[in-house]
């Protein structure tokens, strides 16, 4: 029987490229890192893993979009401006409405990320804020 989810495992094309994405931009804790993989957490967390790992098959995925993961942010203003001064590939625009703030961004394989800042934890499950990316 399923108890929890312990991993999310991102095939990337190139992984130096994703670790200063993931680790420099997004501010990511790297908690294993070899060669080919590298594995990310909240510092101090023990919920589920960002899982990076160097896509060796040479096939491409079909569409990157249909995958989004979301991250709770505590001050999404100031992210967003670290973000849009980085130049970071915006998907959605930062939007601010009755649930919260959000933005959707792409990583450098073009995984789409959106970031939330719910105004309430529970006046929206946080994994469907953002999911309908205008």
């Amino acid at each position: 029987m399923l108890n929890k989810i312990e991993g999310i495992t991102l095939l990337v094309s190139d992984i130096k490229r994703s670790l200063e994405f993931y680790r420099d931009v997004l501010n990511l804790r790297v908690n294993k890192e070899s060669e080919d993989k590298i594995e990310f957490s909240k510092k101090g967390s023990t919920n589920t893993k960002l899982i990076i790992e160097l896509d060796k098959t040479g096939s491409t995925p079909n569409n990157k979009s249909s995958v989004i993961i979301t991250f709770s942010i505590i001050d999404l203003n100031t992210l967003y401006d670290n973000l849009t001064q980085r130049k970071v590939d915006f998907h959605k625009e930062l939007s601010d409405d009755e649930t919260g703030k959000n933005t959707i961004i792409r990583d450098p394989d073009g995984y789409l990320i959106s970031l939330t800042e719910p105004i309430d934890e529970f006046a929206q499950i946080p994994y469907y804020h953002g999911f309908a990316p205008a």
